[in-house]
C-alpha cells in the first residue's frame, strides 16, 4: 500500500516510471528531429547531383555539332538544372588535344530544417567528357 508522505511521490514506483517515460519521449523527439534533418539533407544532395549530371550532359551536348540545338552550354546547363529544382553555380568548358569537357556545379536550397532554421544550400559537381574525333 502506498502512503502519502512529503517524499512519497519520488518514492512511488509509478511516478518514477512516468518521469523516465517522459524523459525518453523528449529524447526520442530530439533524435527524430535530427534524423529528419539528416534525411532532408541527403535527399537534397541527391537531387543536386541529379541536376548536376543532367546539366553537364546537356551542356556537353551543346558542344557537339550533331546534337547541339544552338544554345550556349551554360544556358543549356541552367535549363536542365532548373528542371531539377536547382541553380547552376558554375559552368566551365575546357579541352585538350583529345577531349572536351564541361564541369557543372549545381546548388539546391534546403529549407524547413530544425537544427538550422535559416536553411542551407547543398551542392554537387558533375563533369561530362566528349571525344570530338569521329570514330
Amino acid at each position: 500500500m502506498i502512503t502519502a508522505s512529503p517524499g512519497g511521490l519520488i518514492r512511488d514506483e509509478r511516478a518514477a516510471s512516468t518521469l523516465v517515460a517522459a524523459a525518453l519521449i523528449a529524447v526520442m523527439l530530439l533524435v527524430g528531429s535530427v534524423l529528419h534533418d539528416i534525411t532532408v539533407l541527403y535527399a537534397a544532395r541527391s537531387q543536386a547531383q541529379t541536376a548536376a549530371d543532367a546539366a553537364a550532359k546537356a551542356a556537353g551536348l551543346e558542344l557537339t555539332p550533331l546534337f547541339g540545338v544552338g544554345a550556349s552550354p551554360r544556358r543549356a546547363a541552367e535549363d536542365y538544372a532548373a528542371r531539377n529544382g536547382c541553380r547552376v553555380a558554375a559552368c566551365d568548358c575546357g579541352g585538350d588535344d583529345r577531349y572536351l569537357w564541361v564541369t557543372v556545379r549545381a546548388v539546391r536550397r534546403v529549407d524547413h530544417l530544425i537544427l538550422k532554421p535559416g536553411g542551407c544550400e547543398v551542392a554537387a559537381t558533375a563533369r561530362c567528357y566528349l571525344d570530338p574525333t569521329p570514330p
